[in-house]
């Protein structure tokens, strides 16, 4: 009865990491087509910021031309025109925010006091 217990905990871990395994390369690969959606073509967006619940403004360029568009729940308005030597477009690859590494090192820390 030890036996069939034991292989039957390793049976349903190698379906739990095969499942995990599925769900990460899914999102990997969803992911990135999504963002290889929303970057080609004519219309990026450049910049956005949220000014209230479900409210954004935010920066578009629509071939070479740079707008500002106020988002809300159900419309989108044209704010104004922006030049393009005012633009300053974000660097790829730098996301701002905190590191994962670096709230879990702060989550230590916190636990370590208590």
């Amino acid at each position: 009865m030890g036996s069939d217990g034991f292989i039957q905990l390793v049976t349903v871990l190698a379906i739990f990491v095969i499942v995990l395994l599925v769900t990460y390369l899914t999102t990997r690969f969803v992911g990135g087509y999504a963002k290889n959606k929303v970057t080609t073509g004519n219309i990026e967006i450049i910049d956005s910021a949220k000014v209230a619940p479900s409210k954004y403004i935010a920066i578009v360029r629509t071939a070479s031309k740079y707008i500002a568009v106020g988002i809300g729940k159900d419309e989108i308005t044209f704010l104004c025109d922006i030049p393009e030597d005012t633009i300053a477009e974000r660097q790829s690859g730098i996301v701002s925010g905190y590191d994962f590494k670096e709230l879990m090192e702060k989550a230590k820390a916190r636990i370590g006091k208590k």
